[in-house]
């Protein structure tokens, strides 16, 4: 048997066990060896997202020494994948529009940088993305976003639609799902003490959307983080009385999160970096979560908050318009990855 026909077995495996980490981790290894590093890369990919530790397992004394070795070469394939996608879609981007975006260029993908690097500033440490020459302040200025008045005088009709849609008992979601690892997530993983009604997530809008149109007109002057054209994330955020935010990083130093409070009770505050604010209703804060941040309520009653993602405001159109592009690439591959395997092992 050859070795690409051993490597479409393994796939055909994999396909027929998806839930198996284990055989993602060697599929991806024939792959590799067979010369196709992205049907390797997708299925450590797929590998990763059923068991992190398979890219993990480099100094795990208990793994088999051959699980150790194919887990650190999938690791580092991973990650010079991912690194080489991201240049791609700016050079992608640099053709189709004759723009030049050197920051957008420079950005990292920390989770997958195919490289060293450190962070520049004290308390920054976004997750996902970042650009190192963006400037970076905990709070901006409101004065920074033409769209804040607007908003502002629109606070109460949004109001209204929260809370007409809690009278229906419209469904509020745990904001950190159960089977959120960490262990920072430990007091809210599963529960209500911090809750969401998703108008859209992860860059899709959602079944509840159409209960808020006042709030969906209110928002479609704003220049919203989108991928593909659709916002990446708008919701009314619920926390509890008593309840605690952990300290945590947000994903990437190109947005600004902001938060319309629409019920903000005193004693409720967040703390962004070394800035304490408290949220009063009707007032916009917008910050950037990229730096460590906590919340809080110590009142007697829930706090709501309007929060969505707006671009930082020192980028440039033609870095937004990269910077998407460069989102819609990665999430495009991702969706992608098992049509890339079942296309290997039918034989294309």
């Amino acid at each position: 048997m050859s070795i690409e026909a051993k490597a479409r077995r393994y796939a055909q495996s994999f396909l027929r066990r998806p839930t198996d980490a284990v055989i993602a981790l060697y599929a991806g290894e024939s792959a590799a060896l067979a010369g196709r590093p992205e049907v390797a890369a997708a299925l450590w990919s797929l590998g990763d997202d059923i068991d992190p530790k398979m890219l993990r397992l480099e100094d795990d004394t208990r793994a088999p020494d051959e699980a150790r070795k194919i887990s650190s070469i999938a690791a580092g394939a991973i990650k010079k994948h991912f690194t080489r996608l991201h240049a791609e879609s700016i050079d992608a981007f640099a053709r189709r529009s004759g723009a030049d975006t050197p920051r957008v260029r420079e950005a990292i993908w920390p989770m997958t940088h195919d490289g060293t690097f450190e962070y520049r500033r004290p308390m920054q440490r976004p997750e996902i993305f970042y650009m190192p020459d963006l400037p970076g302040s905990p709070v901006e200025p409101t004065e920074r976003f033409p769209w804040v008045n607007s908003l502002q005088q629109a606070s109460h009709g949004i109001r209204a639609e929260y809370e007409s849609a809690v009278r229906r008992n419209v469904e509020m979601t745990p904001y950190v799902a159960a089977g959120a690892h960490e262990e920072k997530w430990r007091e809210l993983r599963g529960g209500q003490d911090w809750s969401a009604i998703h108008l859209f997530k992860g860059a899709a809008r959602t079944r509840l959307a159409v209960d808020f149109p006042r709030t969906l007109e209110a928002l479609s002057t704003i220049d919203l983080v989108s991928i593909n054209g659709v916002p990446i994330e708008v919701f009314f955020s619920r926390l509890r009385p008593g309840a605690h935010i952990p300290p945590h990083h947000g994903l990437t130093n190109t947005r600004v999160t902001a938060h319309l409070p629409i019920d903000a009770p005193d004693h409720c505050e967040i703390r962004v970096a070394e800035v304490i604010h408290r949220w009063r209703d009707g007032e916009i804060v917008a910050f950037d979560d990229s730096f460590e941040h906590e919340a809080w309520n110590r009142s007697d009653r829930d706090r709501v908050v309007l929060i969505f993602e707006a671009p930082h405001p020192d980028l440039s159109a033609a870095e937004r318009k990269a910077i998407e592009r460069a989102y819609g690439d990665r999430q495009n591959w991702l969706k992608g990855r098992r049509r890339i395997v079942e296309r290997f092992a039918g034989g294309g």
